[in-house]
């Protein structure tokens, strides 16, 4: 039977911990790409329920799960309504993907923005707030901040097509 040799520990203990860094990298976070779909689900003069999608990229070499979104999203820097998500969402690895929102909007914050919805003006959208992703046993809180300018045709908005 051969001998272990003890010169060698120390060199499998780095390779290993190496390795384990490498693999352990940080996810980078996600690319915001724009508004795929908005409708009105519920129109009043108090809270409206608007039902959207947002498209984004994971930039990341390796898939995560999404397991919480909290973030605030601004139309041309006013707050526009606070978006929440609380559903796993599983983001494939070098992809784009599309997230469902339902959001409550004061009829207040329709109003600052009528003119640019009516005139079909491109607006300055943004999102921002963390969001809690894992992958494997690791799970880590990151802070997201994306901004994009896109038109928001009134016509299709009240129609239901985007």
């Amino acid at each position: 039977m051969s001998k272990m040799n003890f010169r060698n520990i120390p060199y499998l203990f780095f390779l290993a911990c190496t390795m384990l860094m490498i693999s352990c990298s940080q996810p980078q976070p996600f690319v915001f790409k724009g508004l795929k779909s908005i409708k009105i689900e519920k129109a009043s003069l108090g809270k409206n329920v608007f039902k959207a999608e947002f498209t984004y990229e994971n930039p990341n070499s390796f898939s995560l799960a999404l397991n919480k979104l909290d973030a605030d999203i601004f139309i041309n820097d006013e707050k526009f309504t606070h978006y929440h998500l609380d559903t796993v969402y599983n983001i494939p690895a070098n992809a784009a993907f599309d997230l469902p929102a339902i959001m409550e909007v004061d009829l207040t914050s329709l109003l600052k923005n009528s003119i640019d919805l009516i005139f079909n003006k491109p607006m300055k959208i943004s999102v921002k707030g963390t969001s809690t992703l894992s992958k494997g046993m690791f799970t880590k809180t990151i802070p997201i901040e994306f901004e994009t300018t896109q038109k928001l045709n009134l016509a299709s908005l009240l129609s239901g097509r985007n």
